[in-house]
């Protein structure tokens, strides 16, 4: 079975799926039990098993299942509790500051889980088709050694050839370049122009230098290549990481506030509609 066939019937699954329970829960609404105490176990339920994902991901020794087909579980989940949430609280905003506090966080979540979903779709084929990938976590160190390369080259080009048009040339245009990641945003939405822009840079400073100076130039286009291809790995990779850093803390907090409310409504009788 490919993929498309896959992701149809995953799709056409969870639509049947939803419209069982909207029919299950207006049969529940019609034999006049309350509706938001039988939807809410249900959502509270369809939440708790979309939490246990991450829990998946650190668990790596026990024989639960494949990473892939969890996160095939948890996105399509993902898209029936928003129908769960929407027929719990009734197609609308709730007025009780509890309520509307867990349903901007319940959006907020959607929203991150969405743009979470795009960037996992997106970003890694577009790292696999330059070149090899690397770490993370290791670029800030590779980072600054190719700064201090780009440095030692610089001195070196000052010592040689006594000029020091190379040297200022860096100070003008690579030295912030090379301080750090750069241009997120431009490596996320896949434009070269910060990279074009220096190497048109280069290339203007090359009509003026001699034969020895020129070798140290291309040195350090070489080098600015390669600083270029990091800031690259980095941007994408930090967008793979950043919109956990909001997913998952917020689907914690998220169960927390379901659970005080669960109190609240079996405490005095009342619910979210």
């Amino acid at each position: 079975m490919n993929i498309t066939v896959r992701r149809r019937l995953n799709v056409a699954i969870t639509v049947m799926v939803g419209a069982t329970l909207v029919l299950a829960f207006a049969v529940y609404d019609a034999s006049l039990y309350q509706e938001p105490f039988f939807t809410g176990w249900v959502l509270l339920a369809v939440m708790g098993f979309l939490a246990l994902f991450n829990l998946r991901k650190k668990i790596t020794v026990l024989p639960l299942g494949s990473a892939s087909t969890w996160a095939q579980l948890h996105i399509y989940a993902g898209w029936l509790v928003i129908l769960l949430f929407a027929e719990h609280i009734g197609w609308r905003l709730p007025d009780g500051v509890l309520e509307f506090t867990i349903t901007v966080l319940f959006a907020i979540i959607v929203v991150s889980g969405i743009v979470g979903l795009m960037l996992s779709r997106i970003l890694p084929p577009r790292l696999t088709r330059r070149g090899e990938e690397v770490i993370f976590e290791r670029i800030p160190a590779f980072i600054a050694e190719l700064r201090n390369e780009a440095e030692d080259l610089v001195l070196e080009s000052a010592q040689e050839t006594r000029s020091s048009t190379i040297s200022d040339f860096y100070l003008r245009h690579l030295s912030g370049f090379f301080s750090g990641p750069r241009n997120h945003l431009h490596h996320l939405f896949a434009s070269r122009r910060p990279e074009f822009r220096l190497m048109n840079d280069i290339d203007n400073l090359q009509r003026y230098l001699n034969s020895r100076e020129n070798e140290y130039a291309d040195r350090l286009r070489h080098l600015v290549n390669k600083k270029d291809d990091l800031d690259f790995y980095y941007a994408l990779s930090l967008a793979l990481k950043a919109w956990l850093l909001v997913h998952v803390p917020l689907t914690y907090s998220l169960l927390i506030l379901v659970v005080l409310h669960l109190v609240v409504v079996y405490a005095f009788g009342g619910g979210m509609s």
